[in-house]
């Protein structure tokens, strides 16, 4: 499976395909590590890694839990002048993410809503928050008739900055 580019100009950093299988955690993590692109700001790498674990976690729980044999996960991290990018592939079935980032988006602007409360969806809670609050660009589309794509991208400015005034 061949990872999309976000734009002509992206080179991937690196991708990594590893099993569907919440053990492979910390390869996630090393391997993301490691890379570490000076031209990305620290606090944007630590977003990004911390939505790659949410992503990640997700594909593996949700996406390819009803699967006997489940795919490999892909990962990839591409970087260019202009944006910051991390992308999770799975094989699950569809899923309607911005349906799914309303209904958390309306729970959470409810009167009586507690957010200590929620039981679920703390990774759309977050994802909403890198969107909203720290200027990521996230989206999640089918990009073939078995794969699932989450991309969230960030822009960087000239001056090494993360390009928002967060």
């Amino acid at each position: 499976m061949t990872l999309p580019r976000e734009s002509e100009s992206a080179r991937p950093l690196s991708q990594l395909s590893v099993r569907s299988d919440l053990d492979e955690i910390e390869a996630v993590l090393s391997w993301f590590g490691q890379l570490n692109d000076p031209a990305v700001p620290a606090e944007l790498w630590m977003q990004a890694q911390l939505a790659l674990v949410e992503g990640f976690t997700n594909a593996v729980r949700h996406a390819h839990a009803d699967l006997d044999r489940p795919p490999p996960v892909q990962l990839s991290v591409q970087v260019d002048s202009q944006r910051f990018c991390v992308q999770i592939l799975d094989q699950g079935p569809p899923f309607e993410f911005e349906a799914a980032l309303e209904a958390v988006e309306k729970a959470a602007e409810a009167s009586d809503h507690d957010p200590l409360a929620r039981e679920a969806h703390w990774g759309l809670v977050m994802l909403l928050k890198l969107r909203s609050a720290y200027g990521w660009t996230i989206s999640h589309r089918r990009i073939d008739a078995a794969t699932n794509c989450l991309s969230l991208c960030h822009p960087l400015s000239a001056d090494g900055g993360t390009g928002t005034s967060s």
